[in-house]
């Protein structure tokens, strides 16, 4: 499977192809280099936004696409969606002068979170137009996606160097990215994000009793922390099913075991916490986009998400004893709900 990070190129290479003629899933996995079973789950997506059609020759089903309902994706977006040419203009002038700011009052390095949150707070406090931007895997930041070495021929703009001046003294005093994380979410109140943060850093570093211990209670919070709603319901099952299959695994195993396995936990929370991230960026964005173009890109993405996601906590829950497998417990990840009383 090509990375999650070429998703945007997974389905425009299958809808370039099909543009070009009807194609069943094993042809379009030979021509494309994708493999079987990404391609189905992507036209399994692709069908359900009524973007590709299907027909049937010789016993096969064959997929088409209907030009006049293409997504267009933009490579350099957060979900591939669209920004206008004065929004591209705004962010990247607002993000150049930041850097200089910061390279001339600061020796430090600017990591790419600091200019984001930076450029945040900039436009929330100045309320300046033109900069979508959203809640995604590290808490707030722009949808149009830039390196800092990517600004060297961006016009910077210096109409707000005194507020600019103001974040920069307060940022450059913050000593890790952990920490501005941490500030950043618990001046947005935003205790989910802030969870999340806890638990990365618990499986980031070697388990012990009391890591353990405040392993459980954070999971625990983090399934509370999520609001349930008419149009993520479907990703709670996700997230309960992490939460089971780590407590059964916490019951079952040693320290040391658990500790072997710890790698393979935390690569399961991230793609679990990428499932959510994704909604929490999906439903921060209204005030920027229309409700339509939004649902298309978010359905394309988090389609994607959940098929990845449910084979990382497959082979999690293959941790799990077989003796205490039961019958129909556990049998696939969307079933898990069972040790919800745990």
């Amino acid at each position: 499977m090509k990375k999650r990070s070429k998703l945007a190129d997974i389905y425009t290479d299958i809808v370039k192809l099909l543009k070009t003629g009807s194609y069943n899933i094993l042809q379009i996995s030979e021509k494309t280099g994708i493999n079987w079973e990404t391609v189905k789950n992507a036209l399994i997506t692709l069908e359900s936004l009524k973007l590709v059609s299907k027909e049937t020759k010789n016993n096969r089903t064959y997929y088409f696409m209907d030009e006049s309902k293409l997504i267009e994706f933009n490579k350099s977006t957060l979900l591939g969606l669209p920004v206008s040419k004065k929004q591209k203009e705004t962010t990247l002038s607002l993000a150049k002068r930041i850097a200089e700011i910061w390279n001339k009052k600061t020796s430090k390095p600017l990591r790419k979170t600091f200019l984001h949150k930076m450029l945040i707070k900039l436009v929330k406090k100045e309320q300046i137009k033109n900069v979508p931007y959203g809640w995604y895997l590290f808490g707030q930041c722009v949808v149009l996606q830039f390196e800092a070495q990517e600004l060297t021929r961006i016009q910077s703009e210096k109409k707000y160097d005194k507020q600019i001046n103001e974040i920069v003294k307060e940022y450059s005093d913050i000593p890790t990215t952990d920490e501005l994380l941490e500030q950043h979410y618990i001046e947005e109140g935003n205790d989910l994000y802030l969870t999340r943060l806890k638990i990365s850093n618990i499986l980031m570093n070697t388990l012990n009793e009391d890591a353990l211990k405040s392993l459980k209670v954070n999971l625990k919070n983090f399934l509370l922390s999520f609001k349930k709603t008419e149009d993520n319901a479907d990703l709670l099952e996700y997230i309960n099913g992490f939460y089971s299959i780590v407590i059964r695994l916490t019951k079952e195993l040693s320290i040391e075991e658990l500790e072997g396995i710890r790698p393979q936990i935390n690569d399961s929370f991230r793609h679990i916490w990428e499932i959510i991230g994704t909604y929490e960026l999906y439903s921060s964005l209204d005030d920027f986009y229309d409700k339509q173009i939004l649902k298309k890109h978010y359905t394309i993405w988090i389609e994607n998400l959940k098929h990845i996601s449910e084979t990382y906590l497959s082979e999690l829950k293959d941790n799990i004893p077989v003796k205490e497998i039961k019958k129909d417990s556990l049998s696939r990840f969307k079933g898990i709900q069972a040790s919800q009383s745990l």
